[in-house]
Formats: C-alpha cells, structure tokens, sequence
C-alpha cells in the first residue's frame, strides 16, 4: 500500500507542476465547485452517472448521491477512484469518460485540487446537463442561394458541364486533382435511369428504341416519359415508405395486423405521380385535416404520424393511468417527434428525451413541447370523408348531375319526335326491306351483344389476344340477325369503328382500320372485309366500337362472327383468347365465345339487301339533318358535364377507413379516445414517466440564437391548430433543414450516397457535406421553384454528373476512394423489391394493377394472441401476388425471408438508405427459393414462345435481364449450358448473374 500511495503521490506532484498553477488561481472551494468542477461532471459524467441510471452504481447528480457512492476520499486525491479512472495512465488512456473524450490534464488536475480541499459541495447545487446554445453549424445557417461557379473558356473539363450541378461538381474535382468520367454508352445510361425512376428495366425494345434515336434529346425526351409514368409513383413512393417506417401491421409483441394502413401508402404514390408541391406534401401528412380540410388528402396523409410502430398491449391492455400505459404512450410520441424531425428535418431531436441533446441545441423542455404538440393523438382507424361539408357537395353535384341529364333528356327526345314526323314514311319503307330479306340458315347462337349504352358515343370494345406474334393479313366482321320485334339485319352493327393492335408490354393502341357508316357504304348483311396490302405483326387485335347502333331508346354494339386470317389464309381466330369490356351473357344465343364458334346467319336475296343498305344510308343522312352540328355539340357538350360531375362524386370520400393520426376512435379496452382534448405533457426527470417535472409548452426547435421557438398559439386554441403551426414551421421558406434534407434525399437515391451521408441527421453528429455550395443551391432552386420533385430528379439525371461511367480509374481511386467528389458513377445493387418486380416483368408475369389492399406473400393464421405468418405456405404461381413488391404486406415481427435476404428495409426504423450486402444466402435464394423457380419456368415458357430457336432463346433471355446482347463467347457458353441443363435452368442462371443485380 506504501509503494502505491508513493506512485499515485509521483503522478499528482507531476500533473500538478505543471497544470496547478492555473488552477490555484481559485482560491475560493465554492467558486471552484460551482465555475469548474460542476461543468465537468455535467458535460462529461451526468449522461450515465444520474439519478435514474447510475451506471457503477455512482451518481453525480446531487451532493447526497455523490457522498453515498464513496469514490471519493475528500482531502486525499490519491486516495480517491474518482481520480484514477479519469486518469490517463502510462500507454493506456483513461477508463472515463466511457465512450467520450478524455479529460485534459487540466480537467484531471482540478478535480484533484478540489477532492484535496475537501470535495466541498454546495448544498443548493443539484447538476443538470448543459444546453448547447452554439448555432454556428452549417446546416442551422440561413440558407442563400450560392453563385454557380463558372470557368473560363477553354478550361479544363469545362465542355463537360451540362447544368449548373456539373460547375459545382467539376470545381470541387479541380480542387481535389480529379477530373470527371466519360459518359456511360447509351445501354448502360438508358438502364440506370430507368431504374431510377421507375424500378423496372428497360424492355428490349424500349432499349433498341432508345438506342437508335438520332435525336440530341432523346435522352431527355425518356427521361420526361419515365417521369411521367405510373411507374414512376410506385418506385419513389417506396423510398418514401422507407424513411417513414410504413408496415400493414403494428409490430411490439402482439404485431396485430392493420388492415386499413394501404390507403396512406397509395396517397404517398398518388401524390409523386401527381407531383404535388412539397410543401402541401409535408403539410397534409402533419396537419392535412386541419388546413387542407374536406379533402380526402387531407386525412389520409395522416397516415404518416401512425405510419410507425405501436404497442397493442401497452394501449389496449394497459390503463393509462398505470405506469406502463404511460410509458407506452409516453414513446408513442416520441415515436412522432421522432419521425417528424428525422423525416423532415434530418434532425435527432429524440436524443433530448432523457437530457439535454450532448451535440446541438435541443433541451429537454424544448423536446417536451414538441411532444405537446402530438398530446391529443392517437393511432387508429380514421374515416374519412363523412364530414357535413363533403355531403352537402356531394348533394349539390347530384343536382347539377340531374339538370344536365334532364337537359340531355329533353333534347334526345326532341330529336326523336322531329325524326319520326319527319321520316316516318321512310321507316316505314325500312321496316318492309327488312322483312323480305331471305335466310338461308340463323343458327341459335347469334353472336355476341354489348351491354346497353345511354348514348351513342359510349365506347365499347372486344378483344382477341395471341399466345404469340401473328403475321395478320385479314379480319373479317359479320353482322348479327334478331328475329326478336323484327329487328331484323344488321342489328347492333356500329356506326363507326377503330380495329387497332396493342402492344402487351407498353398498353399502346395502333390503328389498323377505321370503318364509318357515315361516311361510306353501310354493312346490314355482307361482312366487313379489312384486307391488308403487307401482313400485319400483332399479337392482340382490338375492335372498338366508337359510335354505337341504335336499338329502341337506347344503344348496343353487336356482332355475329370474327375471323382473322394469316398470309397462309388460316383463320386463327379460333386460337385466341377473347375479352371484351362488357358481354351480355344470355346463351345460346348471345355470348363472347358464339364470335369464334364459325356460325352467322347466311342469306340469299341480295338484291333486298342493297336495296335496304341505300335505305338505311338515306335516311341516316336524312337524321343528319335534323340532328344538326349544334345539336350534337350541346349533346356532347351535356354528356362530358355529366361525366365530370361523375368523376367529381366518384372522389368524393364515402366513409373509407384510414390507419392515421386520429382524436376519435371506436374505444378498445383500455385504448380511449382523446376527442381532441390533449393530454397534460411534462418534462420528464432522465426521461422517466415516473418522475415528472413541470409542464411542457407545445412549441419547437430554436434555429439560431435569436429564435424563441414559440409556436404563438392563442388561448382556447384546439390540438389541431398546433400541428398545424408545426406544419407552417416545417414549410417555412426560411426553414434551414427542411429544404436540405428533401434535395439530399433525392440525390442520395441517384448516386447511393448523400451530399451528406447522414439523410437523417444534420447534427455535429452526423456528416459534412461533400458539397456544402451544391447542397445550398439545390435547396435554394427546389425551394423557390414550384416545389417538383419530379423536376428534382430531371435535374439530377440528366446532368453530366449522373451520366458518368461506372468504370474504375485506379489513379483517381488512389485520390478518393470512396468517389465522395463523383468522378465517376456509383455501381449500385437493386433493392429486394427492383429484383422481384424485375423476375417478375421479365417472366412475363408483372400485373401492373395500382393500389387497393397488400397482397399476401403468406399463409395467415389469425390467433386470439397474435397472428402468424407462414411464408413456406405461400404459392409463387398465385396471380394475385404478381403485383408491384411496393403493394405487398409487410409485416414488422415476422419479415419475409427472400426479401429480407435481399436486404429489404427494416419496417420498425427509419431507414433512409438500404443496406447493400452480398452473401451466399443471396445467391442460394435467387437460385433456389420457389418464387425463382416458378418465375424461371414462365420466363423460359415466354422464351419458348416468342422464339424458335435456342440461339434466339438464350440471346433473348440475355437481352431481358442485362440489357445488352451476350459477346460470342458467352452466347456459345450460355448456349451448351442451355442444351444440357434445360431452358428453366439457363433462366435461373439469368437472375444470378451480377448484371442483372446490379447498375452501372
């Protein structure tokens, strides 16, 4: 024990010769406690050691504790394991602070003198963390829009720029001794950006397309194409789902399922596909039902506050007024506040729940008044849609709705009274054709008969699709015959017609032949004959019917028989699939397969039949006449208003269901509605619902130094209007945070890292920016501008930038390795849900179907405890499961397992930027997992069908998944493996290969 005291006595007279000096300057033990010794343990020790958690059973939060803990020897420095911990030792650093930086000789040497003037500690002194009031930080600095930097002519790389991010992004290069990539050839280029936007590749021939377009702007013109397709909505608004945590089921103990989640996740693509400004995208989902009131985006917004996870037992089970309900409710909203500021903000406000924020200026009270603001909600099943306001809209739509249709009405019945005045002899004369026409033969299946249509102008349309491309040289269309109330010929034949080929993979129409009784030779009883000079390549026919045949007081289209001949005269009718948009079904005589069944009514006096035609084509002019141009335009004009006063009902909301942030709920158990009544918030002792402290104001973050944070909210006012004073805090143009974080999301997305690699928090600890001048001009341009993320992302990809080649460049790599100045493209994995949806589409079986209820990619099995969810049940040939990944359902307890192998997002966190792995259990799930094989069975049925050969094959099948055709070599390889090994197997080597993972 001598020989210790003698060392620790060396190391005290050490530290104090050459650090005392300063210290002893205070004289007075009680100043020294409160001026130095206090802010040491406050800023270094408090975190662990306080009250609540006392980590090694030792707390410095007041006199009292810190007495009982006895790791001081007051008056003997040397003596006291205070000391020894905090001190840096030879060749190895302090044991305290754990996990901090060390204390400086300076700091050591004074806890020293105090512990040697007897530790004397102020009654009245009870320690608190520090607040942080230092807001001289890059992402808390009002944002000004920088200059773009600029270079003189003939600079170097200077031709390279093609937007104002290239000046930024080349100058930072320059800076650094790098220079920028070649752009990537025009199939590796064209397949990024179709991933990006959309999640989907290119199909062959939307690639050979892109490929052999001369035009300069062809890129560009795809790039507008992309971002307008549906596709586009589905792809970003799964990022989206992604940082706010969205799952179909509750997660905790019990994961109950919550069936009514799915419309908040098809608001979120809804809203990308209409390019809703940011601003009121941010705002429906804190405060939508308060300023965006009566709309149905209003509501379903809130989807985002209840987007997260919550705690069945804790709410249900649990009364409130225990401390476990409490607690349960008390993370509840943090899980809000959380959500919000890391989402919207990328700040870690969370940290503030237990003490002061240790790295910016959040305090505790200031985290308790953001929980304020959330005090009234809960999470629950909302309906929407049933407000007074909505009804008595609904009403008045009703009534504009019945005026028109009387006005319709009106006019129709006019024209037919001035038709039968007028042409009543001529009826007459048609009536009499029509009965001396002879049958030879009416067979008792007539053909097939549209469902009856209020106007002419309906469209009504039939269908015959092809397993396969057909090389058409004819279509023949034969009219009906009734027998019933002496109909007669050419019953529901139309009066105008579009025969068109559509293309299976884009839903595109081409017109083959447009047919008019109008304007040429009226069809009663002879087919239409369509010939074609060149054979027609289609694989699905579809003949419309624009304007339909009149039938009594109301319209139909009809037909007794289609054929379709090939160049070798071979009627393949018979082959097709037949669909049609509506069919009335009443057999033998009208159904859609009497079309293709090779009967038609035969006839024998032709001469009546001529006769008739020039009768009917007579008096169609003559109703011509009176159904005069004005006429038609007020009947056209009266039906589009009723059909937008039909959309305008349709969306109107009927009392759906939402999983939201609401105040009034059906109660369950213990789970009570707050009727908007918020519940009192406190500042919580070390977070401890147990210990509360005064009461919370609801109010937000200070930004700078000067800002007081106050939400100025009235006396009286309601909950509502304080998510909505957030909401307007959020938005604000002044917002530093807000207008960073969203451009540093989207950029992330394109180049697979942020301009600072922390997206959800901005704080000292989280990244700096790569490019603090491009960050800020980014923000400032999407700010001021109308607030398009779609013009975001326009922006991002066509800069030079993005376009760059993945390649290496072993002496710019030896510079920045990690590409943080991008002088070359990032090479990145797909995500779980772009490799499913891509064996999907490539297999064929992609269904395309937007919104509505998650698909099951499980068996469940619903339990009075908890569901359960067997994924080895599930049936990979089940159409209904073909659809988009992002429309799946996603649970939290029990994740799918070939998704999550695929590093799919953890649904119970905030997950900003997927994870990008590579195991062997990936390559073992895309090889052998019974999804892959099903899909690898259809993707060689599509082989084997659309071409003969195996050549054709394996070059087809190569094309599909990589987007280039294979080099000799491989071809040869992929060709014997093929032969050997089947077609089935060659495709589940395709959803192995690197190329089809991943993008350059």
């Amino acid at each position: 024990m001598t020989a210790f005291k003698d060392i620790l006595g060396y190391r005290s007279l050490i530290v104090a010769w050459f650090v005392l000096p300063t210290v002893l300057q205070q004289t007075n033990a009680d100043d020294l406690f409160r001026e130095r010794i206090a802010p040491l343990f406050s800023t270094h020790c408090l975190h662990c050691h306080n009250s609540i958690d006392k980590a090694g059973e030792f707390s410095l939060e007041t006199r009292a504790e810190f007495i009982e803990s006895r790791f001081v020897e007051p008056g003997d420095p040397d003596f006291s394991l205070l000391v020894d911990v905090i001190t840096h030792a030879e060749g190895s650093p302090a044991s305290m602070p754990k996990n901090g930086h060390p204390l400086s000789p300076e700091d050591v040497a004074a806890i020293s003198l105090w512990i040697e003037e007897g530790a004397r500690w102020p009654d009245d002194h009870a320690l608190s963390e520090p607040v942080i009031n230092d807001f001289d930080w890059w992402s808390l600095k009002p944002l000004v829009r920088p200059n773009v930097p600029t270079f003189p002519i003939g600079a170097r790389d200077a031709g390279w720029i093609r937007n104002p991010i290239d000046a930024f992004i080349l100058a930072s290069q320059h800076e650094h001794g790098l220079s920028p990539s070649v752009e990537a050839d025009r199939q590796t280029l064209f397949r990024r950006v179709c991933y990006d936007l959309t999640g989907l590749p290119p199909t062959p021939a939307e690639l050979d397309e892109f490929i052999r377009d001369s035009d300069p702007l062809a890129y560009e013109k795809w790039v507008d194409r992309l971002l307008h397709s549906p596709r586009y909505g589905e792809h970003w608004g799964r990022h989206w789902l992604d940082v706010v945590r969205y799952a179909d089921t509750c997660g905790y103990d019990k994961d109950k399922l919550r069936p009514n989640a799915w419309p908040y996740r098809d608001y979120v693509i809804r809203s990308f596909n209409e390019d809703k400004p940011y601003s009121q995208f941010v705002s429906e989902q804190l405060a939508g039902d308060v300023l965006y009131p009566g709309t149905e985006d209003g509501v379903l917004g809130l989807g985002f506050i209840a987007a997260g996870p919550w705690d069945f037992i804790g709410h249900v089970e649990v009364p409130e007024a225990k401390l476990d309900g409490k607690e349960a409710r008390n993370l509840d909203r943090d899980e809000m506040v959380s959500a919000t500021f890391n989402v919207f903000c990328s700040t870690t406000v969370q940290c503030a729940r237990c003490h002061n924020h240790k790295f910016d200026p959040v305090t505790q009270e200031q985290y308790y008044g953001l929980q304020a603001i959330f005090a009234a909600l809960d999470r629950a099943d909302r309906v929407y849609a049933t407000d007074p306001l909505i009804e008595l809209q609904r009403q008045k739509l009703l009534t504009k709705r019945r005026e028109a249709a009387e006005n319709l009405a009106r006019l129709e019945a006019t024209i037919r009274r001035e038709v039968d005045e007028a042409l009543a002899e001529q009826q007459h004369q048609i009536r009499e054709l029509k009965s001396r026409v002879q049958l030879l033969d009416l067979p008792i299946e007539y053909g097939y008969h549209s469902q009856l249509a209020s106007t002419a102008d309906t469209e009504k349309w039939i269908e015959i699709a092809f397993k396969s491309e057909q090389r058409i040289k004819q279509i023949t269309l034969y009219p009906c015959f009734d027998t019933f109330a002496d109909i007669g010929v050419g019953f529901g034949f139309p009066e105008s017609m579009t025969v068109t080929s559509r293309d299976i993979s884009t839903d595109k129409l081409r017109l083959l032949h447009q047919y008019s009784a109008i304007d040429g030779e009226r069809v009663v009883m002879q087919p239409l004959t369509i010939e074609f000079e060149q054979p027609v390549k289609s694989q699905v026919i579809r003949i419309t019917a624009n304007q339909l045949a009149l039938r009594q007081e109301d319209y139909i289209f009809a037909l007794a028989e289609l054929q379709v001949f090939d160049e070798r005269g071979t009627n393949i009718a018979m082959d097709g699939e037949l669909t049609a948009l509506d069919s009335i079904e009443g057999p033998p005589r009208w159904r859609l397969v009497n079309l293709i069944d090779q009967r038609w009514p035969t006839f024998q006096d032709f001469e009546q039949i001529d006769a008739l035609r020039s009768a009917l084509s007579a008096y169609h002019s003559r109703i011509l006449q009176i159904d005069t141009p004005e006429r038609r335009d007020t009947k056209k004009s009266l039906r589009q208003q009723i059909e937008t006063i039909d959309q305008e009902i349709i969306a109107l909301p009927t009392g759906k269901q939402v999983y939201a942030a609401a105040t009034e709920f059906l109660p369950e158990g213990n789970f009570q509605p707050t009727r908007g009544t918020p519940r009192h918030i406190t500042v919580l002792h070390r977070g401890n619902v147990g210990q509360p402290g005064d009461l919370a104001t609801p109010g937000v973050i200070p930004l700078s130094v000067d800002d007081q944070a106050d939400l100025s909210l009235p006396s009286g006012h309601d909950e509502g209007d304080r998510r909505a004073a957030l909401a307007r805090w959020v938005t604000d143009r002044n917002h530093p945070l807000t207008w960073r974080t969203i451009v540093n999301r989207v950029w992330l997305f394109h180049f697979s890292n942020g301009i600072v690699e922390t997206p959800n928090d901005f704080g000292r600890m989280g990244q700096l920016p790569s490019h603090p001048e491009l960050l800020d001009w980014l923000a400032c341009e999407f700010r001021d501008g109308p607030q398009s993320l779609r013009g975001l992302h326009r922006l991002i990809v066509t800069s030079a930038a993005y376009r760059q080649s993945s390649a290496d460049r072993p002496e710019l790599t030896e510079v920045d390795a990690s590409n943080r100045y991008l002088w070359r493209m990032n090479r990145r994995r797909l995500t779980a849900e772009e490799i499913r949806d891509s064996i999907l589409l490539v297999s064929g079986r992609l269904n395309l179907t937007m919104g509505g209820t998650g698909y099951y990619l499980f068996k469940l099995d619903k339990t009075e405890h908890s569901p359960h969810y067997h994924y080895h049940l599930f049936d990979p040939s089940d159409q209904q499961t073909h659809r988009r990944s992002v429309y799946r359902f996603v649970v939290r307890s029990q994740p799918d397992p070939w998704m999550t192998t695929l590093d799919c997002a953890d649904s119970s966190q905030s997950v900003p930027r997927r994870d990008e792995t590579l195991t062997s259990l990936q390559a073992l799930s895309l090889l052998n997992n019974r999804f892959t094989l099903t899909m690898a069975e259809n993707f060689a049925e599509q082989l084997a069908a659309n071409h003969a050969t195996l050549h054709e094959q394996v070059s087809a099948g190569f094309k599909w998944v990589t987007g280039r055709a294979p080099a000799v070599e491989e071809q040869a390889d992929l060709e014997v493996y093929a032969r050997e090994h089947g077609l089935e197997n060659y495709c589940r080597v395709l959803f192995n290969l690197s190329e089809f993972v991943f993008v350059d």
